[in-house]
């Protein structure tokens, strides 16, 4: 067993297999041959997560059990709408994003905290971020999931101090965070 493969099995590492193909297939046989077993799904074969079929998503979960891969959390573009569209259509998106992540066996879905228009300062959309997060985090509570709230460049928690601002509001058990280094560059 070489150093790198003998790292990767003493520790769980978790990626985003769609960045290494679109395929799930090529997608399983890089993660095999790295001995990764967990992946944040985002997406297979071109598809979302959020727009896989209830057959789609038993088809994908079947393969990645073929080659014992776990899902560690749901990738999904949960509030990666603007402030000002339609919020109850969203609200579904994540109820179904939740059947995805009952499928795959993860408590763990990553979301964002809404585009602001560019005319517009963050504060002056603040009360409406608050309104449409505490829906999210009421919906997740009620099928007992986390959401993990992700840095983005053009959302609300754009920075550091408005992530501090939703954790203040929202930490728990159905709220928490996850950071990409470069979303603050």
């Amino acid at each position: 067993m070489n150093t790198q493969h003998k790292l990767l099995s003493s520790c769980p590492v978790s990626c985003f297999a769609d960045e290494i193909a679109e395929s799930l297939d090529r997608q399983i046989e890089v993660l095999s041959r790295l001995g990764i077993s967990y992946v944040e799904l985002r997406s297979a074969d071109g598809i979302n997560v959020s727009d896989f079929t209830m057959n789609f998503a038993k088809e994908v979960k079947k393969k990645l059990d073929q080659a014992n891969i776990r899902i560690s959390a749901i990738g999904s573009p949960i509030g990666k709408i603007g402030i000002d569209d339609d919020f109850d259509a969203h609200l579904q998106k994540l109820s179904h994003t939740e059947q995805m992540a009952d499928i795959f066996e993860t408590p763990y879905i990553r979301m964002f905290s809404f585009y602001i228009p560019e005319n517009y300062a963050a504060a002056d959309c603040r009360s409406e971020v608050l309104f449409r997060t505490e829906a999210m985090v009421a919906e997740a509570a009620h099928n007992n999931i986390t959401l993990l709230h992700e840095n983005e460049k053009g959302i609300y928690g754009d920075n550091a101090s408005r992530c501090l601002d939703l954790m203040q509001q929202f930490a728990g058990k159905h709220f928490s965070c996850t950071f990409d280094f470069a979303n603050f560059i």
